[in-house]
């Protein structure tokens, strides 16, 4: 039988734990994974849970000393740990660590044939076989195989026993492993690989690394692993075909320096675990990322654009030739401005922008020679190329005004069409047979070659970075730090970012065969499944999930690069090719994994109050004096936590809405009031989208005075407090009352008598007030117009000499100052007017002697202005209203008339009928206007509104409405044709109360 080897060379990255990363000491001596996808780890400190995140210590142990070696695998999947010098042991059972009685407790050691053997089970670099024992011994499905002094004894299940062979040393051990419960011993000396099988030996005539005496043979029965080490190259080794194999994993040349315990080997998660004595914790990330490196002295690895060069390589303008393993160089060039655009022409030469110029690399001269296309007084900034068109962006030497020559072929000599834009111009993609889409600084734009202008500009506020077309028709562009946009026209839709926000600065994308797309972005590289997105599209509710690869999985450096065409390329054998700040990332979407917990890989089942650690299974009960409370997710989960989404919901509670949950794995409860909660917990399982759930009941129990009986209790008491109170207060108020009643009578008359006297006074006093004020309105009105009628005639005697004409003026003198000395005789009757409300006359007296005394007093100044007063009365006409305050109503009446006539004629009318009489003062002045009208009407029909308002026309009117109240009588105002005013006083010829 021929043992075979087989090569799968990957690339990696290493992160080392010591003390200072969660470590309580550095040596990890060795490591095991257990059923639910925990890490577990034996130090000199205790026993180490791992979970991907954190280190969760067992150490609080009632045993001699804390110090783990080795661990042992049993028949029910556990594992149980044995301390220095064997003293205790421990089983690992449940994710929980648990000390094993002494007694029935699993033995290292057993006695065979009277001598003491010791349990062999782990091959490690550094193992020391004991010359305190006689052998080993390794237990296997079918039986126990010892290993003594020159022979190997097998013994089955039932007791019987075997001399396998009496030519064995025990230090042979070191080159022992095991597979399904086949001992095989590398026999470095005869090139050859003795099997033991259920007793039986057999050789396998093998020249391959196992029997290298260069190679060491790591073997860890518990993990059911073995490796082979030799010359820095680290190998696993399974059976195929019945044959062990070994499998190339990595080249690690440090492994020689290092001071190793234990190798575990994490196939599902591609990790690689190294414990060190005394460097702690190394973890190994196998990736199928391949980033070539130039390594030229004093030149980075920063890459950009490329373009296919060969069916597994790209090329760069500067000659450099990537592919996954190798950088070569195919030919020389100085470019001195990298403006990052790169195609190839119809011919397959290499075109790329310099300056004012597009350069051209020849293939017929194996791109070692070139030409160039100039564009005069301009600056090239891009170039693109179209089904049908070749594209150049250029600007004019001051950054001022961009352009957009479209030629028909790859020679450059004449542009078709040439569009001029005021900003920078990014991306050019064909949209249709004659439109373009432009993606610049300031938005997008849709061209039409065949009408040469712009259609329609959109996206104004968005930094348009490259716009991509993929195989289903569909169009995407990408932008500065706004994410990723679906397009469809003129309409576009954001994407929603990932968790982290980082896809707000994606590049480009490539699309695989199984409908994902691949995105490079500032921060990582994601994959997302493009239906996902496209059913965002259609409902915006829908959930979008990414995954991100970062330096974790095998990257040199986190930032990919854009901003360039092609910033992206898939070639013939199927690699995907993405610039990075250190190199070109390749890969094959079909052997990068995408790794998700399974729907039962969540534990939540212990939290942390203050200092003290509380375990529960599925309800976490807590005093209502709890202070925060963290509460853990145990997911064993080796990747980046931000990948599988995790949300929690605490129902019941202030917020019952999905919250993202941090990347430390854990829940703080804070300030929630006693009672009954339901925290769920959500976490991603899939590609799809499909997320798994765990819920944990939360009791805080409230203190007795925190409880609904005691409140309620309470709220009775306090009912009953306020009651009693109410009735006391009630009592002393009733008694109070009675007093206070008796004292308020006596009072009350008192002060009924005191405000009965008030009233009477208040009301006299208003009447006085009253009295006084239209008194003095009164004399002021009546007494007006003689005055000033004196004033003029006297004005006028010192301007004339002739004595007729003065004796004249005297006259009038004479006759204006009598009358107006009758009137004041009359001042104490005419106080009188507003004492009362009513007023009437013991006796009838003469109309026509009223009118005539007023009409004596008003003649001269009538006269003086050309006007005639006529007094129609019927001299025999007798009535009974006061005869005073119908004289002052007259009086008013007739002066207003004389003020504003001239050259014109009064005429004084009385008419009687039935038991009315109505007195006309008709006029020839120059009348009151409509509006005065209007005004003194509304009066007379409002005057006894208390509160309406008089306008600024004078008190004489006014006076006489509120006088001809006293008397009961109307006055009525009219427009005397041609020209003047008619007011008409309506009396009672006998009963005027």
């Amino acid at each position: 039988m021929l043992c075979s080897l087989m090569f799968h060379a990957q690339h990696y990255t290493s992160q080392r734990y010591g003390m200072n990363e969660g470590l309580p000491q550095n040596s990890i001596k060795d490591i095991i994974k257990d059923k639910y996808g925990f890490l577990w780890m034996t130090t000199d400190n205790g026993i180490l849970r791992y979970d991907g995140k954190n280190f969760l210590l067992f150490n609080d142990f009632k045993v001699k000393n804390v110090s783990f070696k080795d661990f042992l695998r049993n028949e029910n999947n556990d594992f149980i740990s044995f301390n220095n010098n064997d003293e205790n042991s421990v089983l690992i059972v449940g994710r929980n660590v648990k000390v094993l009685p002494s007694e029935g407790a699993f033995k290292n050691y057993t006695i065979f044939n009277k001598n003491v053997y010791k349990r062999f089970y782990k091959n490690s670099f550094d193992y020391y076989f004991s010359p305190e024992v006689y052998g080993y011994f390794i237990e296997t499905n079918s039986g126990i195989y010892f290993f003594g002094d020159k022979k190997i004894i097998y013994k089955d299940k039932k007791g019987f026993e075997k001399i396998i062979t009496s030519n064995f040393k025990v230090k042979n051990l070191r080159n022992v492993f095991e597979h399904d419960g086949i001992i095989y011993i590398a026999d470095i000396q005869n090139k050859r690989i003795i099997a033991l099988n259920k007793g039986l030996k057999s050789y396998l005539n093998d020249t391959s690394l196992y029997n290298d005496p260069k190679s060491r043979i790591y073997w860890h029965q518990g993990n059911k692993q073995v490796f082979v080490i030799n010359n820095g190259s680290i190998y696993i080794s399974k059976v195929v075909n019945g044959i062990p194999t070994l499998t190339f994993l990595i080249e690690y040349k440090e492994i020689e320096k290092e001071f190793l315990y234990c190798i575990f080997y994490d196939e599902e998660n591609q990790k690689l675990y190294f414990g060190n004595v005394v460097k702690g914790l190394n973890v190994i990330n196998l990736s199928n990322f391949y980033i070539p490196q130039k390594n030229i002295p004093y030149m980075g690895e920063v890459t950009y654009e490329a373009m296919p060069f060969s069916e597994n390589s790209v090329i760069t303008k500067f000659g450099f030739e990537y592919s996954r393993d190798k950088v070569k160089k195919n030919f020389p060039t100085s470019v001195r401005n990298d403006r990052r655009f790169l195609l190839y022409d119809n011919s397959d030469n290499i075109l790329y922008t310099e300056f004012n110029k597009v350069q051209r690399k020849l293939k017929s001269s194996q791109y070692k020679k070139n030409e160039s296309v100039e564009f005069h007084q301009k600056q090239v900034q891009n170039i693109f190329k179209t089904d049908k068109n070749f594209i150049v962006g250029v600007t004019d030497l001051n950054f001022k005004n961009y352009f957009l020559y479209v030629f028909s072929d790859d020679r450059f000599k004449k542009a078709e069409n040439i569009f001029k834009f005021s900003n920078s111009i990014n991306f050019v993609k064909q949209y249709t047979d004659d439109l373009l889409y432009v993606g610049t600084s300031e938005g997008i734009y849709l061209l039409s070659l065949s009408k040469k202008k712009v259609i329609k500009h959109f996206a104004k506020d968005l930094i348009i970075k490259e716009i991509q077309k993929l195989d289903d028709g569909t169009f995407w562009f990408t932008t500065y730090n706004n994410g990723i946009y679906f397009l469809k026209n003129t309409e576009i839709i954001k994407m929603p970012y990932d968790k982290t926000g980082e896809i707000a600065n994606a590049h480009h994308m490539l699309e695989d065969s199984g409908g994902s797309l691949w995105i490079s972005s500032n921060n990582g590289l994601f994959k997302v499944s493009k239906k996902m997105l496209l059913n965002y599209v259609k409902d915006r509710n829908s959930k979008v999930t990414y995954y991100r690869y970062t330096t974790d999985d095998g990257f040199l450096n986190n930032e990919f690069n854009g901003s360039a065409n092609p910033s992206g390329n898939i070639l013939e054998n199927g690699d995907f090719v993405f610039p990075s700040m250190e190199g070109f990332v390749f890969f094959k979407p079909k052997e990068i994994k995408t790794h998700y917990p399974k729907p039962n890989q969540i534990f939540i089942e212990r939290a942390k109050n203050v200092k003290n650690t509380i375990s529960f299974k599925d309800t976490l009960r807590l005093r209502s004096d709890y202070k925060d409370v963290e509460i853990y997710f145990d997911i064993p989960y080796y990747h980046n936590i931000e990948n599988i989404y995790v949300g929690t919901k605490l129902e019941n509670g202030e917020n019952s809405k999905w919250e993202d949950a941090k990347s430390d794995r854990k829940y703080i409860l804070s300030h929630v009031s006693p009672g009954n909660y339901t925290l769920t917990v959500r976490f991603l399982i899939s590609e799809n989208g499909d997320f798994a759930y765990k819920k944990i009941f939360i009791e805080i129990e409230p203190f007795f005075y925190e409880t609904m009986w005691f409140k309620t209790l309470g709220v009775l008491l306090v009912i009953m407090l306020i009651l009693l109170v109410i009735q006391m207060r009630t009592n002393f108020l009733k008694r109070t009352v009675k007093t206070l009643k008796t004292n308020l009578n006596s009072r009350n008359q008192q002060l009924k008598e005191t405000a009965d006297n008030l009233e009477m006074a208040k009301n006299k006093f208003k009447n006085e007030s009253e009295y006084q004020q239209k008194m003095m309105e009164s004399i002021s009105h009546d007494i007006t117009t003689p005055v000033k009628f004196i004033t003029l005639l006297s004005q006028k005697l010192t301007e004339v000499e002739d004595p007729l004409s003065q004796k004249k003026y005297f006259d009038g003198l004479y006759k204006a100052s009598e009358q107006l000395y009758k009137f004041t005789l009359g001042l104490k009757g005419y106080s009188e007017l507003y004492k009362e409300e009513k007023i009437v006359e013991e006796e009838e007296y003469y109309l026509h002697e009223i009118i005539e005394t007023k009409r004596l007093l008003f003649e001269p100044i009538a006269t003086n202005n050309d006007t005639t007063i006529k007094n129609l009365c019927d001299p025999e006409l007798k009535i009974k209203a006061n005869k005073k305050i119908l004289s002052t109503i007259l009086h008013n009446l007739i002066d207003n008339a004389v003020k504003y006539t001239h050259s014109g004629e009064i005429l004084i009318k009385v008419d009687e009928e039935n038991d009315k009489i109505e007195i006309g003062i008709f006029d020839t002045g120059k009348g009151m206007s409509q509006r005065q009208l209007d005004y003194y009407s509304e009066v007379c029909e409002k005057i006894e509104t208390e509160n309406f308002v008089f306008k600024n026309y004078g008190l004489g009117l006014h006076m006489v409405i509120q006088l001809s109240q006293k008397i009961n009588a109307k006055i009525s105002f009219q427009v005397h044709k041609p020209t003047g005013t008619i007011v008409k006083i309506f009396l009672k010829t006998t009963n005027n109360e």
